[in-house]
């Protein structure tokens, strides 16, 4: 039989493991909107090249020189 301690040990174990396997979707399906692996080539994808342009408007903005 098991003891109240061992017990609850599993169950905090077995809450987690629910709560990782219930995050993991939702981090694949983000990543895979921002970066998008084919077979032989990677880029990114719809989310990932916005993030990309505006990075790149914020890097111009800031390396222009000031009059």
């Amino acid at each position: 039989m098991m003891t109240g301690t061992k017990r609850k040990k599993r169950a905090v174990l077995l809450e987690y493991t629910l709560l990782v396997c219930s995050i993991l979707p939702l981090v694949f399906a983000a990543s895979a909107a921002v970066y998008s692996n084919d077979l032989f080539f990677g880029g990114f994808g719809a989310v990932g090249k916005s993030v990309v342009h505006l990075y790149q408007r914020i890097v111009t903005v800031i390396s222009l020189p000031i009059p």
